[in-house]
Formats: C-alpha cells, structure tokens, sequence
C-alpha cells in the first residue's frame, strides 16, 4: 500500500486536455461560492479598526514608505497594509469590498494548492484521475471550517495573501525539478521571489525553507550529503533569518513578545504539547470554533480528539512501510509549519488560533486526496461518494460558521458562548453593544461578565458607571430580562428565555406575570 512513492520525478503533462487545465479554476470557483456569504459580513472591533484605520492608508510615496518602514501592532506586514490600502481605494469604507478581496484571494489559494496537490501526487506515479483527487484535497482544506477566521476575518488578509505567494513559491519549487519552462535556477529564482512576497505578507512563511528541506526527504529523495542540495536554500535561509528578527522586533516592540523568564518551563511544554495535537482534534471535528485564551475547557475536546488520531497516525506510520513516509511526512510538515505559534517563543495571548491552521494544515489535505486516490485503486464509486460526502459535509459546517463573524456582537457571543471565563468577551460585546445604543444587553453581559470574573476590578467600574448613567434600577433590570425573554420565546429558543426569566425573578421575585412568563417558557409555550 502506498500514497506516493517514486523516486524520479515525473512530468505532470496533462493528459485530458482542457479538462484537465479547469480542474484549478473549478476548485477555485466551489470555494469562492462556499465562501461568498462573508461579503454581507461587517468590520469587528478585534484587529479590524487597528489595519482599517491607520496613519498610512492611501498609496502615496509617504503612505508606501510608512507601510514598509513601519511596525504595525506588532507586526511587519506591508504587503498585507498595501492590500488594504489598495481597497480602501476602491471600496472605501464598505466592508463588502474587503470581504471580498478575501474570498478571491482564498479562491486563489486553493487553486494553487489544486496545482501543489497535482505536483505531488504525481510522485506515486500518473493516473487519468489525478486531476480530481488533487481537486479533493484542495476542496478538503479550503472549504473547511478551520479556514472561516482566516477568511472571514478581514484582518486576517495577511493569512490569505502569504498563503497566495507560499504556495506559488512551493509551485515553482516543485517545477524547477522537471522539464519545462521553469526548470532549474529559473524556477528556483521565482520561487525566492514568491517567498520574500509571502514574508511581505506575514511572518508566518518563515518556516517554508524548513518545508524544502523536508521535499528534498520525501517525495524528491534527493541526498542531503549533496552540498548543493543545502547551497541551493541558502538565500532562503538568509531571508527567513531576516524576516525572523524583523518579527521579533515588531512582537517586542508592541508587547506581544512575553519574555522567557515569565513563562514556567511547564506550562510551556503544555502549551508545546497542546498545539502539535490541538489542529489535529479539530481537523476531525471542527466543533465550537472561536478565540481562544489560556483556559482549559474551551480546548479540551480537540486535545483528546488530536492525541487519539495522533497516536493512530504514528502507530499506522510504525505498522505500515508503505504509510510511513506519507503520514509522518504530513505530521513532521505540521509541526513545523506551528513552529513559530508552539510556544518555544511565547508570543501573543491566545494558547491556539485556528488561523495557525492555514498554511500549516495543508499537510493532511494532501493526505485525504492521496488517501482518495488509494481507495479508488479498489473501489472508485466508494472513493468518490466518500468524497462528495465529505466536502459537503464541511462546506455545511463553513456555510454555518461564516453568520458568527457578522459583526462584532455575533462574533464576541460565540467567543462568550464557547469560553465563558473570556476575559476579552463580554467586555468586547459591551463595547459593541453600547456603539449601538443597546445599553440594555450591555448592562446584562457585563454583570454576567463580573459574575464569572469578580477580579476584574475594571469591568467593576465599567458597569457601576454604566448603571449611574442609565439610572438602571432592580426593576429595570428585570424589565431588561423579560424583554430579551420574549425575544428569545418569539424564535422558539425557550430554555433560554427561561433562564432570563429566572434572572429577571431576582430582582422582582414578587412579579406573578413573570412567574407565569416563566412556566410557560418551561413548558415550550410561547408569547
């Protein structure tokens, strides 16, 4: 049994024709349909305000030099402020226009890695298929719900667009080993091009001369005592070595970098131990997808998940001479690529992301075509119907994913919702909400706010002056509850009107219409 394995490196000269050169264009196009709903979402008051509105917006010389001589919030991104300056152009201040450029780019992306994906699975030897397995894969990693906050986060351009150049650069890498236009130092000279635009774009391509060496492993086998095989990436690594201290100095200079003597060698090794499984668990169930700060339970379930398919995946590899070089491949492929967001360096507050998923997840992407391909070697109806089922399945979950990053209210409750002990949550919702003129919800998230945190003396404040400024009483309070119970019951979502309705009690534990809202709310009735 085997996913890919020769040891010449083949052409990918397509066998079917036109076909065979719109397979990319399709996979871009179903992800761009999959994708398309995030253009009636808004900005959110994370990160969005901080690219959107900065001292260099416009695309003059002073604008252009700002971007590229400047740390932006802790980070050296200019390509990434050139996009978006690109769109204010265009778009101004309508969110619709941003969220687009996302969308495309994404679409972009898979295609590309359509391509990749083509390119690799070449290596196991040509089918007349290869073009729809490869297709599979790619449709596998785009239209998974891992994606929606790289995409649906407007500041998150920066994962979108290094995904662009990261995988054009590993494209041409990749061709510069066979005949054609690109091959040798050509090839290999836009791929280092298409590298320093992706480090332009985040930091997060960094590793990417690391993925080279692992090429040269398996599926190239080419030897490593060459010394022209290490010759060849030098320019790459010098390159990483730069924009790996401009990194440095952008987290440190914004206060994102914590420094090593903060940081117990324990809970680092936890947290080292919690990200090379954590992607994993939600690769295979993509369940209560947020933010997430360094609280246990929100993340417990992906750990537990993560480390069972773990261990299967080394005991497969161990089992199966066949399997090993593809699986351990795509999990060394993984952790490298999370290097950088591991905790070897402790870097930002949040102890995983799904956005450190984009790039790194591709991996097993690859996996599930090659996986594909294998089984259709026995039974191609079962593989394409596993297939079918399987996108579906995550373009579902995406297409429900994408509603919670409407605005900054949607986005901080299921942030709430998924990790009630946030501490970053309701006091961003009240923000939000408090914009809108709902003081009403305000009031009610920041007392369930200090509730659950009453150390957060600032939050204290914040609701003992809200209270004085809206001259809320013990009745009001109450009236707040009943109103957003009856909310609730007109959409049928009666436990939590009731739960309001219990709220509201305590402060008017004598009203018999709201004993009377309640039982009702129990028994499923509504208004």
């Amino acid at each position: 049994m085997n996913l890919l394995s020769k040891t010449t490196v083949p052409s990918t000269k397509s066998r079917s024709g036109a076909l065979s050169a719109a397979i990319p264009w399709l996979v871009a196009a179903v992800t761009a349909l999959a994708f398309w709903s995030c253009t009636r979402n808004g900005f959110i008051n994370s990160d969005d305000p901080d690219f959107m509105i900065r001292p260099f917006r416009g695309l003059t010389p002073a604008d252009l030099r700002g971007m590229f001589t400047t740390f932006y919030f802790s980070n050296y991104v200019p390509l990434s402020l050139l996009s978006f300056s690109v769109d204010n152009a265009l778009w101004g201040a309508n969110p619709a226009g941003y969220h687009l450029t996302n969308v495309l780019l994404h679409a972009a992306d898979a295609g590309l890695f359509c391509l990749l994906c083509r390119e690799l699975l070449a290596f196991g030897g040509q089918s007349r298929d290869d073009g729809w397995w490869a297709a599979a894969a790619a449709l596998f990693w785009s239209l998974h719900p891992l994606r929606v906050q790289s995409v649906a986060w407007v500041a998150e351009r920066r994962d979108v667009l290094c995904g662009f150049f990261f995988l054009l650069s590993l494209l041409f890498w990749l061709r510069s080993f066979r005949s054609g236009k690109l091959r040798g130092s050509l090839g290999r000279t836009w791929a280092f091009v298409s590298f320093a635009l992706a480090l332009l774009a985040k930091a997060a391509a960094i590793p990417l001369v690391l993925v080279l060496v692992l090429l040269d492993v398996w599926p190239l086998k080419r030897s490593l005592r060459d010394p022209a095989t290490w010759l060849e990436k030098l320019p790459f690594a010098a390159l990483a070595a730069l924009f790996a201290l401009l990194a440095k100095a952008a987290q440190g200079q914004g206060g994102g970098l914590v420094a090593a003597a903060k940081v117990a060698p324990l809970q680092r090794l936890n947290q080292i131990g919690i990200g090379l499984v954590f992607y994993a668990g939600k690769l295979l169930w993509p369940a209560d997808l947020a933010l997430y700060e360094w609280h246990w339970a929100p993340v417990r379930s992906a750990v537990l998940i993560g480390t069972a398919a773990t261990l299967l995946l080394f005991i497969l590899a161990w089992r199966s001479r066949g399997l090993r070089a593809p699986l351990l491949t795509a999990w060394v492929y993984q952790a490298v690529m999370l290097a950088p967001v591991l905790g070897i360096v402790t870097i930002g507050h949040e102890l995983v992301a799904d956005r450190y998923s984009y790039l790194s997840g591709l991996g097993f992407a690859l996996l599930f075509g090659a996986g594909l391909r294998l089984l259709a070697r026995r039974s191609r109806p079962v593989a394409s119907t596993l297939a079918v089922a399987s996108l579906a399945a995550l373009a579902t979950l995406t297409n429900a994913q994408i509603p919670v990053w409407r605005d900054s209210v949607s986005f901080w409750k299921q942030v709430a919702r998924v990790d009630p002990q946030s501490l970053a949550a309701r006091p961003s919702m009240v923000a939000a909400l408090i914009a809108r003129g709902r003081m009403g919800e305000a009031i009610l998230e920041l007392e369930e706010h200090v509730a659950l945190n009453p150390q957060d003396e600032e939050m204290k404040k914040a609701l003992a002056d809200l209270l004085a400024r809206t001259g809320t009483t013990e009745r009001g309070h109450a009236r707040l509850h009943e109103e957003l119970a009856l909310e609730f019951e007109a959409q049928g979502a009666y436990d939590k009107a009731a739960w309001h309705l219990e709220k509201a009690l305590r402060y008017d534990p004598g009203s018999g219409r709201l004993k009377a809202e309640l039982e009702k709310a129990r028994l499923g009735k509504g208004p």
